[in-house]
């Protein structure tokens, strides 16, 4: 017996009919439970994997004897359900097609296929981001990525933001986000643990001894590592707070969005580059070695995928009062991955103003945003 799956195309959108064929080819007659195909998505990479199967076609549930020789069954599917196929860092969304063969008392045949699914321009599909799993077990469990800060506690590099299914309150900043407002961190341990090899580190010099010498090489080993943390850490507490703000928070692919910013600095600083970023911001549940089952806890992980990155201006002094209350277009990608929520796991797009030093590459502001395709 063998079984073949065919499609029409490889690549579509939101809106269009999947169509292929099912050949199967006996050599002898043959008698099935059940002949079909479904259209599902697979949730993959670093995360739980999840796994959901919106379509289903039966082709053929006779358990008659099916005649020897070749048989072609037909089929299609309207594609008029979430998510497009992602390719991210982390995290992985793709559709496939399955055709399977279910064989009383005997060994199932099974086949599929992948395909992309993209957006549409002609067709609106009514679009929902939250994802019920189907995995047996699985507990769905709602998470704040940006948990609201507790009164007189600095906001910091946290977010206020608002859910799809959630209003903001009347006063609620839910379009800004503020970022490098830690205050300076001078390291106490590392700059104790390299005094306290200096003061072996230094005698040794004059007075050579075994001991001596472990410390002089510990102390050249954590002394330039601790110097380079102080100018790191320098360099971003003298940049300031940055803030960015958007006018509202649900946008569509291909838009084009102002967002409004500034940057505070504390003293004049030498700006390697300063760039807007486009990402998508992958938030995911991963089993700890403890987590048998469902029920046990999990850990939250989260990486930053870039998407697209906008040089606005590179190698300049950034002086206090210079850049404040500024505005900056960006048009996002027409193929911008929309927001998606799912039992264990997060899609949710931003936008981040990032500045970058000699010794600091990562200060940043972020705010979330809500790709709504329809």
């Amino acid at each position: 017996m063998k079984l073949q799956l065919s499609l029409d195309k490889e690549y579509y959108t939101l809106g269009e009919v999947v169509s292929g064929h099912v050949d199967i080819e006996l050599d002898s007659p043959k008698s099935f439970n059940e002949i079909y195909v479904s259209c599902f998505w697979d949730l993959f990479g670093k995360c739980l994997p999840e796994k959901h199967t919106p379509y289903k076609i039966v082709l053929h549930n006779d358990k008659k004897l099916l005649a020897a020789g070749k048989h072609q069954f037909p089929f299609n599917f309207t594609m008029d359900q979430y998510p497009i196929s992602w390719q991210g860092d982390k995290l992985f969304i793709d559709w496939y097609v399955l055709a399977y063969a279910d064989i009383p008392f005997g060994r199932d045949k099974k086949v599929f296929k992948n395909f992309t699914l993209n957006y549409s321009s002609h067709s609106k599909i009514p679009f929902k981001p939250r994802f019920l799993t189907e995995t047996p077990g699985r507990v769905e469990i709602a998470f704040e990525l940006f948990p609201k800060p507790e009164k007189d506690k600095p906001r910091g590099s946290k977010l206020v933001r608002r859910l799809p299914s959630d209003q903001p309150k009347p006063g609620e900043k839910v379009y800004e986000g503020q970022g490098n407002c830690q205050p300076f961190d001078y390291h106490f341990h590392s700059t104790l643990f390299s005094i306290l090899l200096s003061l072996f580190a230094v005698p040794n010099l004059l007075e050579p001894y075994t001991f001596g010498w472990i410390c002089t090489a510990l102390w050249l080993f954590f002394a330039p590592r601790t110097y380079l943390k102080y100018r790191k850490e320098l360099n971003r507490s003298r940049c300031g707070p940055i803030l960015i703000k958007v006018d509202h928070q649900d946008f569509k692919p291909g838009q084009t969005l102002k967002i409004m910013y500034q940057l505070l600095p504390r003293k004049p600083i030498k700006i390697k580059k300063f760039t807007a970023r486009i990402e998508m911001l992958e938030s995911f549940h991963i089993n700890t070695p403890d987590s048998s089952s469902s029920l046990s806890p999990k850990t939250l992980v989260h990486n930053i995928a870039l998407v697209e990155e906008i040089e606005v201006k590179n190698e300049f002094e950034l002086k206090p009062n210079e850049y404040n209350k500024k505005t900056l277009s960006i048009k996002l990608p027409d193929n911008l991955m929309h927001s998606l929520y799912t039992a264990d796991t997060q899609l949710i797009p931003q936008i981040t103003i990032n500045l970058e030093t000699v010794y600091c590459r990562n200060i940043c502001a972020t705010v979330p945003l809500n790709i709504t395709p329809d």
